[in-house]
């Protein structure tokens, strides 16, 4: 072996060491970066070609490639989590904006306003003539329908947010899908010039978690390298170079909880038609099940709650008396059914002009009669709810006890999402995290390793001056 071999084995020392401080250099730099994965130099020995005598000599170093430290299957379960944490979240936050609306904690609420409402009624019953307690009749039954509707319209309100992220989301989606393409594309063409695109590659990673949050995924790595990802149930949202766009419209009630007005979700393939009923599982599914699940239970409890009352109050009413000895009035406003009737609930107009319309007596002509007011109390306590099974009390603490149940249960789940994302982590900056401790003391071995390759060449260098010098 020449001394010029030995030169060249300290050169190939030297490009080595040089490419590992480049290295440790990126990783230090990007130890904050999210979604980063430690890289390192991976060596192999040249091999060698020539000797002295039997022995063979090696020839130096070279870089075979710029490893990534990650664990797919790791960064799989990350996905997954973060999908969880996401739904949960989400649904948490339209949970909490529903219980807020029922909260009676803080004053009147719509459980103590219609037990005023009957109670006028038994006041009305021990003083039927009574001017003073007629227009307290009027005015809680007016404090009963102000808040049936606005118990309507702020459910409405909290459905227009959800619309409103929904909206936001969706856009994100496509967004996220066509990045995951151009990545595929990018990596695809470095590999092919064989090249190792760890970054492009953490990028896709990085991006592939944020898609995950939104809806449920199924991804999947082909031979070349490049991401399918699929929406469950419904097909390819990314596909090699080739992504799908979603976008939302507003349309008619489908009978399946979208109210009528509220955005259909729909893709760019498959016809352009609807898809909303088939996402499930993170930010978009989480909004699409409160939006068209619970809020929607939640309207339908509320319109047959006060339709149950106006029915059953008019039927009673309507068989009593006024003051002016009048029959087959009305307390409430007449409902064609129960679509929107916590919305449409009023007072009838002869209520609402003169408070002489309102019904105590149970037959005409006779002052202190009492019976239907009696019997308008006492429909407080009565089944009238439910196909006969729950009364005007028990119906509307169902509702509030099915809000608190489902926010309840959401809520303990989401401390153990927490608990999970956490952990995998953890174990994720174990494996694919910078040190930047470990990754300093590399640098200074790194640093070593160049200035001895550096030495050799220099020796090498003086022994070539001194067999120059020997002939001379």
């Amino acid at each position: 072996m020449g001394l010029p071999n030995v030169m060249n084995t300290g050169r190939t020392g030297m490009v080595a060491a040089k490419a590992a401080i480049a290295t440790t250099g990126h990783n230090i730099a990007n130890a904050t970066t999210e979604g980063y994965s430690r890289q390192r130099i991976d060596q192999t020995a040249e091999v060698a070609r020539d000797g002295i005598g039997k022995n063979v000599i090696g020839r130096g170093t070279s870089i075979s490639r710029t490893g990534r430290i990650n664990d797919e299957y790791i960064e799989k379960q990350i996905r997954n989590a973060g999908r969880d944490l996401a739904q949960m979240e989400e649904k948490d936050m339209a949970l909490r904006q529903a219980e807020d609306i029922f909260n009676e904690m803080g004053g009147d609420g719509l459980n103590r306003l219609m037990a005023r409402f009957f109670n006028e009624f038994r006041k009305l019953s021990n003083e039927p003539e009574n001017e003073a307690v007629r227009q307290s009749v009027r005015e809680s039954s007016l404090a009963m329908v102000k808040d049936f509707k606005r118990l309507r319209s702020e459910v409405d309100e909290i459905r227009a947010h959800l619309d409103h992220r929904i909206e936001g989301y969706t856009t994100e989606l496509s967004d996220l899908a066509q990045q995951v393409r151009d990545l595929n594309v990018q990596i695809k063409t470095q590999e092919t010039a064989g090249s190792t695109p760890n970054d492009l590659l953490d990028r896709r990673d990085t991006v592939l978690k944020k898609l995950g949050a939104l809806v449920d995924l199924s991804m999947h790595k082909s031979g070349d390298g490049q991401y399918t990802v699929d929406l469950k149930g419904i097909g390819p949202l990314v596909a090699g170079g080739i992504s799908e766009k979603l976008y939302v419209s507003r349309t008619p009630a489908d009978g399946e909880g979208k109210l009528d007005n509220a955005l259909d979700i729909l893709g760019s393939g498959r016809g352009g038609g609807p898809i909303t009923h088939s996402l499930a599982g993170g930010k978009i599914g989480a909004l699409l099940e409160v939006r068209d699940k619970t809020l929607s239970t939640i309207l339908g409890k509320l319109d047959e709650l006060a339709h149950g009352i106006t029915t059953a109050v008019n039927e009673i009413h309507t068989q009593g008396f006024t003051r002016d000895g009048q029959t087959g009035v009305g307390f409430f406003k007449q409902l064609s059914g129960k679509q929107n009737a916590s919305e449409l609930i009023d007072l009838s107009d002869a209520v609402k002009s003169n408070v002489s319309f309102i019904a105590a007596a149970g037959q005409p002509d006779a002052p202190g009669d009492n019976r239907v007011a009696i019997a308008l109390s006492g429909l407080q306590n009565a089944k009238i709810l439910n196909d006969g099974q729950a009364s005007v009390d028990d119906y509307y603490n169902s509702i509030i006890s099915d809000v608190g149940v489902i926010a309840a249960r959401n809520r303990n789940g989401l401390n153990q999402a927490k608990d999970i994302t956490t952990q995998l982590g953890k174990i994720r900056e174990q494996i694919s995290g910078v040190s930047i401790d470990e990754e300093t003391a590399n640098l200074m071995q790194f640093q070593h390793l160049f200035g001895a390759s550096a030495k050799v060449i220099q020796v090498a260098d003086e022994m070539l001056k001194t067999v120059l010098d020997l002939k001379r």
